[in-house]
């Protein structure tokens, strides 16, 4: 295997995170727009479905940043060493 492929693997893998983060932060408000036009209310359940979905995305978004400083902070104790 070589490195180019490699390359790839990762690449894809973070486009896959990378999606499935903004499918978390929209299918929320898209379900609340669905409910409220099914039960004729107010855009309510869309409101809440985006700020759901924002703050589940912005919550994965933070996990994956607390992951990157975890595997940067190892590669300067490994360096120091």
């Amino acid at each position: 295997m070589s490195d180019n492929d490699v390359d790839h693997a990762v690449l894809y893998q973070w486009a896959a995170k990378v999606s499935g983060i903004a499918f978390e932060m929209v299918i929320p408000a898209v379900a609340g727009f669905g409910l409220d036009r099914l039960c004729g209310t107010l855009p309510i359940l869309t409101i809440l479905g985006a700020i759901f979905g924002m703050a589940l995305g912005f919550w994965q978004l933070v996990k994956i940043a607390q992951i990157g400083l975890d595997k940067s902070s190892e590669t300067k104790d490994n360096k120091a060493v």
